[in-house]
């Protein structure tokens, strides 16, 4: 949990981030509704790293009865 709440402090703590709320060509494209969000997920247990994708592109996955338990409870508490 503090971990969280560290990401999050230093993500509003750096003004090249935040000047991308203000950027006028990426307001132009977006709904002026649209706000980042983010979404965390923890969990406690045994997991196995694995890499999916293609030649052009690779994204690592984690795959578990415990991760996949914290990925459903992140999504339920939205």
């Amino acid at each position: 949990m503090f971990s969280t709440l560290k990401i999050i402090a230093k993500i509003n703590k750096y003004d090249d981030i935040l000047e991308y709320n203000q950027h006028p060509e990426l307001l132009e494209k977006v709904d002026s509704n649209f706000r980042v969000r983010l979404g965390f997920g923890l969990h406690h247990g045994w997991a196995i790293e694995g890499a999916i994708g293609s030649f052009f592109k690779v994204d690592a996955s984690y795959l578990s009865p415990n991760v996949n338990m914290a990925a459903r409870l992140e999504a339920a508490t939205k």
